[in-house]
């Protein structure tokens, strides 16, 4: 989200110890600008409410209170010569603190300048200076946000962005199916060789058997034949030993 300020709120704290408002300006076409947004940024009686609940007014002081929607509500306090002042903007997240203050300090404040509002602002009764100090207040919020996309600008920005998320996403995914593609293709390749060298060592151990088998029966045929051999020597050695022949 952008760092847009969605409005300013200049106010000051009474003696009775209440919060006053003094001046309050909001961004052109605010509808606009918080359109897309689920929660709208608060309207200047409720930066008073925050003000007055939230933020000490006796020392100078500066600070950030996060808002529902991705708001933040920053404020400056300065005791100034002529009267304690509050400086506020709600503005986006993208706003962080440091720029929040120079944008109070530098902008803002500079529109109290003026030594006819500072003598009168200290008498004044709400938004009695409205008509003076809004112009300004304005002018440098409209100065401030022109350096970022409208709200239809930033819109199309994010759905570009989540357009080319999804394409990048679809794009993983179709690499991921292609390498698993090429994984089960793989996985085939290697099951149609072990299927061949299985048919194989089949072949091979079958006429290893039928080798074997014949080796056998040679060698059981030269026993029986040498057995058969001298078994013959030995009946004739008797038999002429009987004087048989």
């Amino acid at each position: 989200m952008p760092g847009r300020v969605m409005s300013v709120v200049l106010c000051r704290p009474t003696v009775s110890g209440d919060i006053m408002p003094v001046a309050m300006g909001a961004c052109e076409n605010i509808d606009d600008a918080t359109k897309y947004s689920d929660v709208k940024p608060p309207d200047d009686s409720e930066v008073i409410k925050l003000i007055r609940s939230r933020v000490r007014t006796y020392f100078n002081n500066d600070g950030v209170i996060e808002l529902d929607g991705g708001y933040h509500l920053y404020f400056v306090v300065v005791i100034e010569t002529f009267s304690t002042m509050v400086y506020c903007c709600v503005a986006e997240n993208g706003m962080d603190q440091t720029e929040a203050n120079d944008f109070l300090n530098s902008k803002i404040r500079t529109i109290m300048a003026s030594s006819n509002i500072q003598m009168v602002v200290a008498q004044s009764n709400p938004y009695d200076l409205l008509g003076i100090l809004q112009p300004d207040i304005l002018k440098f919020i409209k100065q401030h946000n022109d350096q970022f996309p409208t709200a239809h600008q930033q819109r199309m920005i994010d759905i570009r962005r989540q357009v080319e998320d999804v394409r990048q996403v679809m794009a993983d995914n179709v690499e991921r199916i292609m390498e698993r593609g090429e994984r089960l293709e793989n996985i085939e390749n290697r099951s149609e060789a072990l299927r061949t060298s299985t048919i194989s060592f089949k072949s091979t151990a079958r006429r290893v058997q039928r080798h074997f088998c014949q080796q056998n029966l040679k060698w059981t045929l030269i026993l029986l034949a040498v057995i058969a051999v001298i078994v013959t020597a030995i009946v004739l050695t008797i038999l002429h030993k009987n004087d048989v022949i």
